[in-house]
């Protein structure tokens, strides 16, 4: 697989916390009131969609590992809640910029002159950010439940996936179910 799939496929899984430089950046929020203890199953109505199959095996086994350590049991079709997954991507442009100055001048009585010069350059660095969105629904009311976002730069190598689904996927569920 070329680098630029490899690169992409990885940043479906969740991107983030690959880059020692870019922590992932987790946030989740939820419907004030509800009872989570009453849901006991739920069902994928959407799955997030990555380049590779194997990354997108790997990062819905990692979901439905931390909702069953909560309690929630996967059923095909007609669980409680409805779970919503979606994979966003975008390559980032920054330029490192370095430059040079030099000046001459005068000063004083009734002359002065001065000559200035300045040399620069600027290098582009392309990198490759996403965002995994995950949203639960009732499914009988389709009231929204919870959200949780998980956004960073992607990882790069197939190690660094592995490090990033095992790092990120708990934070995202580590208050759920949240207090009601």
């Amino acid at each position: 697989m070329d680098r630029t799939r490899f690169a992409a496929a990885f940043a479906a899984t969740l991107l983030l916390a690959a880059c020692a430089s870019s922590a992932p950046v987790v946030q989740t929020d939820h419907a004030a009131g509800v009872d989570f203890s009453r849901y006991r199953t739920y069902s994928w109505v959407e799955q997030p969609h990555t380049a590779s199959p194997i990354t997108q095996d790997r990062l819905i086994n990692a979901i439905d590992g931390q909702l069953a350590a909560k309690g929630l049991q996967r059923v095909p079709e007609g669980g409680d809640i409805a779970l919503a997954g979606r994979l966003d991507t975008r390559e980032d442009v920054s330029y490192h910029h370095f430059s040079v100055g030099l000046g001459v001048g005068g000063w004083g009585s009734n002359s002065g002159g001065g000559v200035g010069t300045s040399a620069g350059t600027s290098t582009p660095k392309t990198n490759l950010v996403g965002a995994l969105v995950l949203d639960m629904y009732d499914a009988k009311t389709r009231q929204a439940l919870w959200h949780a976002t998980a956004s960073g730069n992607a990882p790069t190598t197939p190690e660094k996936v592995d490090a990033t689904l095992t790092s990120t996927i708990p934070q995202m569920f580590a208050k759920f179910p949240p207090p009601r």
